[in-house]
């Protein structure tokens, strides 16, 4: 059952919802569900990474954040429309791109859009803990509008010693002054030769095959070291 809906930015809804069966959401940070999203064309089953991570006092509460498409992505539309208190049926959890065996190793993700979703319910646990290896997100958006959970994000690398930040824009404002252009061209800037992070990548395909492409050729990566979704 949807909880409650807020913009997170001109394009990018985030949702909380609540399992109203009685039982918890048993998941690991970084899994997704299957959502079977009802339309005006029937329902369409589509796939989405949970946003949020695993929590003891609230297990059957969960988030996810869904871009609005409007031209055919009816899915996408249909969920923007849905006001608390909706029902959708749910399937999952999913998926294996987890830090469950990594969490002592330091860490790069990046990110476009909501692909920055199971990665923040990755650095959501881990931050948990305030001791621990280096984590790192490298974050591509458009406008500084785009930039979802900014404040949060934020406040994390404010007050966590072992996380930083790091945003790209690619159309940026005249005001801005932080990096510029696309996650790609600023990979080499936030990987240490002599603590080599296992690097979390999720957003546009072609995003997340270029950065495998230049970590793989220009850092000298193996492909053991990058992991990515896959729905």
């Amino acid at each position: 059952m949807l909880r409650s809906a807020q913009a997170l930015s001109p394009s990018v809804k985030g949702f909380e919802w609540e399992c109203v069966d009685g039982e918890p959401l048993s998941y690991v940070a970084g899994q997704w569900l299957n959502f079977d999203v009802p339309t005006s064309q029937g329902v369409i089953r589509r796939a989405y990474s949970i946003a949020s991570a695993p929590h003891s006092g609230r297990q059957h509460i969960f988030e996810t954040a869904v871009t609005r498409i409007d031209e055919g992505a009816i899915a996408s539309q249909a969920l923007h429309a849905l006001t608390p208190g909706a029902r959708i049926e749910i399937d999952g959890p999913h998926g294996f791109f987890t830090r469950e065996q990594a969490t002592h190793l330091p860490a790069l993700f990046v990110a476009t859009g909501t692909g920055l979703c199971p990665l923040r319910a990755i650095l959501e646990e881990e931050l948990r803990v305030p001791d621990g290896p280096r984590l790192c997100l490298l974050f591509g958006c458009r406008t500084e509008a785009d930039i979802l959970w900014n404040d949060q994000l934020r406040d994390w690398a404010a007050t966590h010693a072992r996380f930083s930040l790091h945003v790209t824009l690619s159309r940026p404002s005249e005001s801005w002054r932080g990096l510029v252009g696309y996650v790609q061209q600023h990979l080499a800037g936030q990987i240490d030769p002599d603590q080599r992070p296992h690097v979390y990548v999720c957003g546009l395909t072609k995003m997340v095959s270029d950065v495998r492409q230049a970590l793989k050729q220009n850092h000298g990566y193996d492909r053991r070291f990058i992991h990515g979704e896959r729905y």
